[in-house]
């Protein structure tokens, strides 16, 4: 079912330009979101919903879940920075 000429995720800002930079980092590192909610002691689902942009993370929620993909949190805001979804 569609939703009505709503978007269910947003389309672009930093919530999403960070869920998107995170996201390639945790694959290219070959990492499963599993691995990253245990790291960060969240459900798996609220690292799903941070990288899809759906929700903010807290900052320690942010450094626990870079260090399970060994990348600098500076990294991943770098990466999101970069982003043409950050507005």
């Amino acid at each position: 079912m569609k939703a009505r000429g709503r978007h269910v995720q947003p389309l672009a800002g930093p919530e999403k330009a960070f869920g998107e930079a995170f996201r390639k980092l945790r694959k290219k590192n070959g990492i499963s979101q599993e691995t990253v909610s245990e790291a960060a002691e969240c459900d798996r689902t609220t690292v799903s919903l941070i990288e899809r942009g759906l929700v903010s993370a807290k900052l320690v929620t942010v450094v626990k879940m870079c260090k399970a993909i060994a990348v600098l949190p500076s990294d991943v805001m770098r990466a999101m920075e970069k982003s043409p979804l950050y507005s």
